[in-house]
C-alpha cells in the first residue's frame, strides 16, 4: 500500500528572539502560515530498509534527510516488527530557502507511517516525535497557521486569516540558519515585541495592518549580508504588496497582497528577474494537503 500527498512551504509572518537557551537553541515567538507551494510525497511500505528519492539533486537520501529520520524515528521506537519503506519526493519548493520545505516533507511521512503501519499514534504523540526531529515539523501536524514559541515546537491554535495571496522570491542562493544565528545581537531584539499586534490583525483578516506589522528580528542581520534581500523587498513594495519580508532565516522573501488581481500583475512583472517565484495562496487547513484518514486521529 502507497499514499500520495502534498506537503507545503510555510512562511514566518513574525519572527521574534527573546534570548538564548541553556540547550544552545534560542528563546522566540512566531506566527506560522502554510502556502499552497507544494512538494509531492510518495510512501509506501515496501521489504527492506529505509529509502528515499528525491528529483532535486542537491537533497541527501539518507539519515541527514528530514523524511529518513522521520521513518527512523518511528521504527525504532514503536513497537512491533515494520517492513521497510520507499518515500519518493518531487520538489518544488526551494531547498534552503525558509519555507521549511523539508520539515514538511517530515511531517508527512509520520503521518503516513502512522497510517500505513497502524501505529495509531494521536496527534500529540507525533507531534513529540516531530519535536525531536527538529523546531519546525510539528506546525506542520498541527494546523495551517499557528503561534509557535519556545524553539517554535510550542504551538498555540490561531483564528485563521482570510485566504490571501503570497508573492515568493528565491534569489537562488541559500543562506546558512546557525550562521544567521551566530551574527544575531540579542540586544537589539530586546525592544518592543510585535507578535501580538500582528496576532490580533491576522485573526480579524485586516490583510493591510498584517502586511504593516510584518517582523523578523533576523532580516537586517541578512539584509547586512545580502543587500539583494533590500532590493526584493523594494521590489514587492513598488508593485504594491501590503508588506514583504524575510521568512525565517532566509533566503527566500515574500510579499503578502490582499488584491489577487495585484498579486497577478506583480507577479508578471517579476517574471524577467532571475530569481524563483511564485504566486501562492495562503492554506486554511490540514484537509486541503492530506487524505482525510492521514489526519484522522484516535481520540
Amino acid at each position: 500500500m502507497s499514499l500520495k500527498f502534498k506537503t507545503p512551504a510555510k512562511i514566518n509572518l513574525g519572527l521574534h528572539i527573546s534570548g538564548k537557551r541553556q540547550d544552545g537553541f534560542h528563546e522566540l515567538e512566531t506566527l506560522f502560515q502554510m502556502v499552497d507551494l507544494f512538494d509531492e510525497v510518495e510512501v509506501e511500505s515496501t521489504p527492506g530498509d529505509i529509502r528515499v528519492f528525491c528529483d532535486h539533486p542537491e537533497i541527501p537520501d539518507g539519515p541527514e534527510n528530514l523524511a529518513y529520520r522521520s521513518a527512523k524515528i518511528l521504527k525504532d521506537h514503536c513497537p512491533g516488527d515494520y517492513s521497510g519503506v520507499t518515500i519518493k519526493i518531487k520538489k518544488r519548493i526551494p531547498a534552503g530557502g525558509g519555507l521549511g520545505g523539508g520539515s514538511g516533507n517530515a511531517a508527512g511521512v509520520l503521518l503516513a507511517l502512522n497510517l500505513l503501519w497502524n501505529l495509531k499514534l494521536s496527534r500529540t504523540q507525533l507531534m513529540d516525535f516531530a519535536s525531536q526531529l527538529g523546531s519546525d515539523i510539528p506546525f506542520f501536524l498541527f494546523g495551517a497557521c499557528a503561534l509557535g514559541r519556545g524553539r517554535g515546537e510550542r504551538l498555540s491554535h490561531l483564528q485563521p486569516s482570510k485566504k490571501f495571496n503570497v508573492i515568493l522570491i528565491n534569489p537562488r542562493f541559500p543562506i546558512s540558519t546557525p550562521w544567521v544565528y551566530s551574527q544575531l545581537n540579542l540586544k537589539l531584539t530586546k525592544g518592543e515585541n510585535n507578535i501580538s499586534i500582528l496576532q490580533k490583525f491576522f485573526s480579524q483578516s485586516d490583510i493591510s495592518n498584517v502586511g504593516a506589522h510584518l517582523t523578523n528580528d533576523l532580516e537586517p542581520v541578512v539584509i547586512k549580508r545580502f543587500p539583494e534581500i533590500q532590493h526584493i523587498k523594494n521590489r514587492l513594495s513598488a508593485l504594491g504588496s501590503r508588506g514583504s519580508l524575510l521568512s525565517g532565516s532566509g533566503s527566500t522573501v515574500f510579499g503578502i497582497f490582499d488584491d489577487p488581481q495585484m498579486a497577478e500583475a506583480a507577479y508578471e512583472k517579476l517574471r524577467d528577474e532571475k530569481w524563483d517565484l511564485f504566486n501562492t495562496q495562503t492554506v486554511g487547513s490540514l484537509t486541503e494537503l492530506y487524505p482525510k484518514e492521514m489526519i484522522d486521529f484516535p481520540e
